[in-house]
Formats: structure tokens, C-alpha cells, sequence
């Protein structure tokens, strides 16, 4: 344990001795751990968390290939109804998309992150919301009807303080 202190009492003077030294030291190692935290947490967003529902493991991305090569997950909605009507493959399809969304609540705008998707966005994953109603194929079937807003937990929970009088509550989401 002595030649423990004592190696560590050589190491720090040693680095009080050449403080340029030891700041390209400290510097080096404060960028390579941000920089694996960070790729690290991208990975674990994208690649290791399950998505939730029953199945995620038996969720499929379908995409289209054109005539370059190029890929697309960019569908149209009559392609959609198309697969989703006449499927014998999988056993519920839904689409979704992430435009950029700015909420108007209360006379005040800001951008959220959020998602368009289909009315069986929910009963495919076979998730269920804590309070309210979630989407229904109903809800994509009605034309000129007011269109429903399904909030996360962590939104209920940050913009609302879990209360639930947020049902029913009239918002303005513009992509």
C-alpha cells in the first residue's frame, strides 16, 4: 500500500510540474469520454432499445427501392390502405412519420417532437394509454373531423403535471 502512495505522490507532482502536459492530458481524456458516451448513447437509442408493444422483436420497417437503388420509407397514403386491406403477411400495419411539429397551446408556440401515424398505430403495438382513449382506424375514416392527439407520459407529465383535466383539451399541431 506504501509503494501505492508513494507512486501516486510521484504522478501528481509530476503533472503539477508540466501544467501543459497534464492539460492536453486531462483535455484528451475529457474528449474521448464524451465522445464514446455519446456514440454509446446513440447506439443504445437506436439499436438496443426494444420498442414497446407485445412483439417488438417481430416489428418490420418496409421500405420501397426505385429505380436508382435508391431507398425509401416514404409511402402514400393509398399504398397504405392498399397493404393494410388486402395483407395475408403480418398481422397489423400502421405507418408513421416524424415531420418537425410546432404545438400552439394557450396563445404560445413550440416545437415538439412527435409523430403522425395511423389509426391502428396503437392496437398493432398493442399499447394502451394510461388515461384517455388512444387512436382508433375510426379516427382516420372521418373526414373533416377534428383529428386526436395521443401525449407521452413524459410530455402529460412535463407540460400538464400529470393532471387529468388534459383530456379533452384543444391543442393546434402544425407540421
Amino acid at each position: 500500500m506504501d509503494s501505492f502512495i508513494q507512486d501516486l505522490r510521484y504522478g501528481l507532482r509530476m503533472l503539477l510540474k508540466s501544467p501543459g502536459f497534464t492539460a492536453v492530458v486531462v483535455l484528451s481524456l475529457a474528449l474521448g469520454i464524451g465522445a464514446n458516451t455519446a456514440i454509446f448513447s446513440l447506439i443504445d437509442a437506436v439499436l438496443l432499445k426494444m420498442l414497446p408493444g407485445k412483439n417488438p422483436e417481430q416489428l418490420v420497417l418496409l421500405h420501397t427501392v426505385d429505380a436508382q437503388g435508391n431507398n425509401s420509407t416514404i409511402h402514400s397514403y393509398p399504398l397504405y390502405q392498399r397493404l393494410r386491406d388486402h395483407n395475408d403477411v403480418f398481422s397489423g400495419i400502421f405507418v408513421a412519420s416524424s415531420p418537425r411539429l410546432s404545438l400552439s397551446m394557450e396563445g404560445q408556440a413550440s416545437p415538439v417532437v412527435g409523430e403522425l401515424v395511423s389509426g391502428n398505430y396503437f392496437s398493432v403495438l398493442e399499447v394502451h394509454p394510461i388515461l384517455g382513449r388512444a387512436l382508433t382506424i375510426e379516427d382516420d375514416r372521418v373526414p373533416g373531423a377534428h383529428s386526436v392527439a395521443v401525449i407521452s407520459h413524459s410530455f402529460w407529465k412535463n407540460r400538464f403535471e400529470l393532471s387529468p383535466s388534459v383530456v379533452g383539451k384543444t391543442i393546434t399541431l402544425n407540421a
